[in-house]
């Protein structure tokens, strides 16, 4: 007599179909997600610079293009004004593999923007403003843009 235990072979091919298609379901989503995540980090990163220019137009008292610079280099450093690459920030969607090397994309810049930098410039109709844009994979699509304005003074001379 024989014993007919075990799965025959249409048996074993629907189930791999079947986890095809879920697969084939679930694939995009999944994908989609790590670029979600840089997105969000790259609006964290406009909201660390509105918060750092703020400082600088309403403590330090300085203009709006005196404060984007010095905002952009404080924050592509680390915070700590020193040249070392280790603390750099670079931007979400840079390949660096070794923090040791440095940034191959920083995460602030003045200049044209690449793929998920920052861009902190101050504003040509107001000095003591500053326009932030964040920008996305392409480098071109604005994802979150904030202008800080210093404070104004409610002293009259």
């Amino acid at each position: 007599m024989r014993n007919n235990k075990g799965f025959t072979l249409l048996e074993l091919l629907i189930v791999v179909v079947i986890l095809g298609v879920l697969a084939l379901i679930a694939a995009p989503t999944l994908l989609n997600a790590a670029d979600k995540a840089k997105v969000g980090a790259v609006k964290a990163n406009v909201s660390a610079a509105a918060s750092t220019v703020t400082t600088y137009l309403a403590v330090d008292e300085m203009t709006g293009a005196n404060a984007s610079s010095t905002a952009i280099e404080t924050l592509n450093n680390g915070g700590d004004g020193t040249a070392d690459t280790e603390d750099d920030a670079c931007s979400p969607f840079d390949s660096v593999s070794d923090m040791s090397s440095g940034c191959n994309i920083d995460a602030y810049t003045d200049a044209s923007p690449e793929k998920g930098q920052v861009v902190i410039a101050a504003d040509g109709s107001n000095e003591y403003a500053v326009n932030i844009k964040g920008y996305g994979k392409d480098g071109s699509t604005v994802v979150a843009a904030k202008t800080v304005r210093a404070p104004q003074s409610s002293a009259s001379s």
